[in-house]
């Protein structure tokens, strides 16, 4: 069995077990809307050098369980006035080719516009809370799911296997899936200006990117350079190692 096959059987079962999980304090995953994400594409994935994974806050529209890959982002329609797509087709453009020589150049192609591009399908994407998503997020809600779901959440995180995580304004509930202070809220001098940082995944080390939400007020081209920015930072600092 080859991986992306292997990643197709076990993230289902984790998705069934996941959603027929015992409610606790509000959160009801049997009840709500329960929404899958997860790797776009897995049988390019598993062949990716760099597999960069968006770790988002929740999603919030459909009538009934549905799948973020195979129900919207794998579709042939026009992202239109969904910028979080336009962005994240243009981020996972930059992360895959930015090296630490290169940083290249932002770009909006007339494929960022349309779901199933060939860069949404180099991505992976998870959101923290799985059910009863809001257009507007509560941190406070979205941490208490990441208490809630952090040994499903770790689960999905370890089965997708990134080398980058782009943290969209959640890497505090990353420090509470992975038990593991990923940034040092509490000591300031820990705290890196460049935005970067790294955690352990299935025993390799994977780069994390402390950003905005690409859902931002901020234009585009900022966004790009200052997440490639960053990236290409941090791809400096792990050749000095």
């Amino acid at each position: 069995m080859d991986r992306a096959e292997a990643y197709r059987r076990e993230v289902e079962m984790l998705f069934r077990t996941w959603k027929e999980k015992n409610p606790l304090d509000g959160m009801d995953h049997q009840h709500g809307i329960f929404i899958r994400d997860g790797v776009v594409c897995p049988e390019r994935w598993f062949s990716q050098t760099v597999r960069p994974l968006f770790l988002l806050k929740e999603a919030y529209h459909g009538d009934g369980d549905w799948d973020l890959i195979a129900d919207h982002l794998l579709t042939e329609g026009k992202i239109g006035r969904h910028t979080i797509w336009k962005r994240i087709s243009q981020w996972t453009r930059g992360l895959m080719l930015t090296t630490e020589d290169c940083l290249y150049p932002y770009a909006d192609e007339a494929a960022d516009h349309v779901f199933g591009n060939p860069y949404l399908r180099q991505a992976a994407v998870v959101n923290v809370k799985k059910s009863g998503g809001e257009k507007v997020s509560d941190y406070k809600e979205i941490q208490r799911y990441a208490e809630y779901d952090r040994r499903e959440l770790r689960r999905e995180i370890e089965l997708i296997d990134p080398t980058v995580i782009v943290c969209g304004y959640t890497i505090s509930a990353l420090n509470i899936i992975m038990e593991t202070p990923v940034k040092e809220y509490a000591n300031a001098e820990q705290q890196n200006s460049n935005l970067f940082y790294t955690v352990q995944i299935n025993g390799h080390a994977a780069i994390v990117l402390d950003y905005w939400h690409p859902s931002n007020q901020f234009p585009d081209l900022l966004n790009y350079y200052g997440l490639m920015g960053s990236y290409q930072q941090a791809l400096l600092h792990r050749a000095k190692e």
